[in-house]
């Protein structure tokens, strides 16, 4: 078994099968963390900090990876501010994991579902309906939410510590889930091994929804390039780490979540037979080229050129004195903005929902302020730069329906006005 605990700072091996043939695909610079805004007062101390933040690709594997690793204290520290359950389309496509395993397996009376990295408990909600009893693991303040409601949660990181707490404590449980939080990791070898603890032998499933490398590319989402995101997985190297420790990939597919992602499931029951969608995706990714260095020499490219365009738009519509706000603040949005330079010469500010814990705060490197979007439907600016643009629909007709009148600019995989 190959040990992948990683520490923090450079990374120059595969951080699935160690190899140390690591080619670059991009170098985004160094940017602020995605969700560690600044107050005012850091920003008049000039404090902040930066990290390297550089895309490599694994040539044995073809695993997608940073090259650099920031303490999880610091990216996951006590006052993110991120919530899971923030959105009704990102509830539904939370839920929408319970919702597949109950149609497509069979579980026994009252099981137990743990998630990890569960956030503000939105993914678990879905579980208890179903009639599981449920515990979510979080290490930062938002696990006092999930208690408040009811989503029993540790707030603590998951590592074979944690593992051997809950498991004194609770019974083997038939799901563990872990939502994005699969590819945020450092500590591979204490979290997998810390799974296999918990999970039971016969009937557990072990499954990762992960932002997949295949759309990533496809769509040219290079803003889903951040310190948080460690790892871009195609299904191929997310077997390979899966049968390092004893699981099995059972299913596979794909679904809709953050603009595209992959549903992994695994178990340590050999008996268990593969379904089809296993093969087909493995077939797929191979077929396309996404194992062969052309596809990424390719997308690099297209990332500068997506670049400029974007700034070459901006400053066109700035010279003809148009007001242009950010829409929404997703982890995500702080590599666009530094990436393309877009600071408050560009945006007037970024409007979030009132219930938005980034309110009032600022963006690292371009130190734009996030303000209630009351003021947005009130002032009326020219155009929304929809920073969450991969839930553009939903959002266009909600601000239509709130009363907006400008136009709206959708920024990748190429920047287009939209009416």
């Amino acid at each position: 078994m190959i040990k992948l605990d990683k520490k923090f700072g450079r990374v120059n091996y595969c951080h699935v099968c160690n190899s140390k043939k690591l080619s670059c695909v991009v170098k985004i610079g160094s940017t602020g963390l995605c969700d560690s805004l600044l107050t005012k007062k850091q920003l008049s101390k000039h404090s902040e900090k930066s990290y390297p933040l550089n895309l490599y690709r694994c040539k044995k594997c073809h695993l997608l990876q940073l090259d650099y690793i920031v303490n999880n204290k610091k990216v996951f520290h006590k006052k993110y501010p991120y919530k899971s359950g923030i959105t009704k389309r990102l509830k539904e496509l939370l839920f929408a994991n319970s919702e597949y395993l109950f149609k497509n397996f069979k579980f026994s009376q009252k099981p137990l579902a743990i998630d990890i990295g569960s956030n503000d408990g939105t993914l678990l909600e879905g579980y208890r309906k179903k009639n599981f009893s449920v515990l979510g693991i979080e290490p930062t303040n938002i696990a006092n939410l999930a208690n408040q409601r009811g989503i029993k949660t540790i707030k603590r990181f998951f590592d074979l510590k944690t593992a051997k707490i809950i498991k004194n404590k609770f019974k083997k449980a038939e799901v563990i889930t872990g939502t994005n939080i699969f590819a945020h990791v450092n500590k591979l070898n204490s979290f997998v091994k810390g799974v296999k603890m918990l999970l039971d032998e016969k009937k557990g499933l072990f499954v990762t929804e992960s932002h997949y490398a295949v759309d990533i590319v496809d769509d040219l989402q290079y803003d889903s390039i951040y310190h948080e995101h460690l790892r871009f997985y195609l299904l191929k190297p997310l077997k390979v780490l899966m049968e390092n420790y004893g699981f099995k990939v059972i299913d596979a597919v794909r679904i809709p979540n953050y603009a595209g992602s992959i549903r992994v499931i695994a178990t340590l029951n050999h008996k268990i037979k593969s379904k089809p969608s296993v093969n087909k995706i493995l077939n797929m990714e191979k077929k396309r080229g996404f194992y062969s260095e052309k596809k990424y020499k390719k997308f690099a490219k297209d990332i500068f050129k997506s670049r400029n365009q974007i700034i070459k738009l901006l400053k066109k519509l700035k010279n003809k004195s148009k007001s242009i706000v950010g829409i929404g603040c997703p982890g995500r949005s702080i590599t666009l903005l530094a990436f393309c330079n877009i600071n408050d010469k560009i945006f007037d500010y970024i409007a979030e929902q009132k219930s938005s814990l980034k309110l009032n705060l600022y963006t690292p490197n371009t130190h734009l302020k996030i303000i209630d979007e009351k003021n947005f439907f009130r002032q009326q600016p020219d155009y929304a730069f929809l920073l969450s643009w991969h839930y553009q629909k939903s959002i266009m007709k909600n601000l239509r329906k709130k009363g907006f009148k400008g136009k709206f600019i959708i920024p990748l995989p190429y920047p287009r006005i939209v009416n």
